[in-house]
């Protein structure tokens, strides 16, 4: 398997065996419908089984992958340009009809960094109708000696950052819970294991901004307090990027989410 086109599930398990200190196995190999991903222990009395599941705003991210992730927009304007989306954008909107609206912006020369906001409507309603309509939430003209090229991005969360997690229990409670993970629950529940386990990966801006600045902080603190988990889930691993925070049943701890080596 390359190293370069690993699975989130190879992933998980790589990172799992680690921490367990056991041999983890691919339990799910596609070839039978509504199996969890991951075992520990005997295929017939497993001891651990283990589903891997995203935590993925999809608007978010089918957003940047059709818009800023193709690269700059080459378009008949004097400026180079950033422009930032909301995240339902319609993109394709967006590249028929953005040349004229900056064209409009060079003429009316709002070329400096301007947010779609109240000031523009007032000073410059057409072209705010435009770039709302669009669903564009700032644009800036950055070179004004420029080859006419469009670069895309997307808003951010931001806001305060809680240190101890605080916010983490009810999160994952929540995401748990929630009628998306019926499926997840239900191979936990059939799958006859003594202790049942998730694996949770978070993608940029797929969790609440309070859960996603904990996760990318670098603090040694854990919460302090339970999550009210399913009856059918015994555990929760939750990885963001290279840091991972793990609930055992009887408390939090965090780990490496280094993936290994094969």
């Amino acid at each position: 398997m390359s190293e370069l086109r690993i699975t989130f599930e190879e992933c998980a398990r790589r990172i799992l065996q680690r921490e367990l200190g056991r041999p983890v196995v691919l339990h799910d190999d596609g070839h039978i419908p509504g199996l969890y991903d991951l075992r520990v222990g005997d295929v017939n009395a497993p001891e651990i089984a283990i589903e891997c599941v995203g935590a993925v705003d999809s608007v978010r991210t089918e957003t940047w992958n059709v818009g800023p992730a193709k690269g700059p927009l080459s378009f008949n304007l004097y400026r180079d340009w950033h422009v930032v989306l909301r995240p339902h954008a319609p993109v394709k909107e967006i590249k028929k009809s953005l040349e004229r609206v900056l064209q409009e912006c060079e003429r009316a020369e709002i070329t400096e960094f301007t947010p779609v906001d109240w000031w523009l409507e007032r000073h410059h309603p057409r072209i705010f109708a435009a770039l709302h309509a669009l669903q564009i939430h700032s644009i800036a003209g950055f070179r004004e000696a420029g080859t006419g090229q469009v670069y895309l991005g997307m808003t951010g969360a931001g806001g305060a950052v809680d240190p101890y997690g605080s916010a983490v229990p009810e999160w994952i409670a929540e995401f748990l819970n929630a009628d998306d993970r019926s499926d997840v629950l239900k191979k936990l529940e059939r799958s006859g294991a003594a202790r049942r386990h998730v694996f949770v990966g978070v993608s940029f801006a797929g969790v609440p901004w309070p859960v996603e600045s904990y996760l990318g902080t670098r603090t040694e603190h854990a919460p302090a307090v339970p999550p009210d988990l399913p009856l059918c889930v015994d555990a929760v691993w939750i990885m963001y990027d290279r840091r991972g925070l793990n609930w055992d049943g009887s408390g939090w701890r965090l780990f490496d989410a280094i993936v290994p080596a094969a």
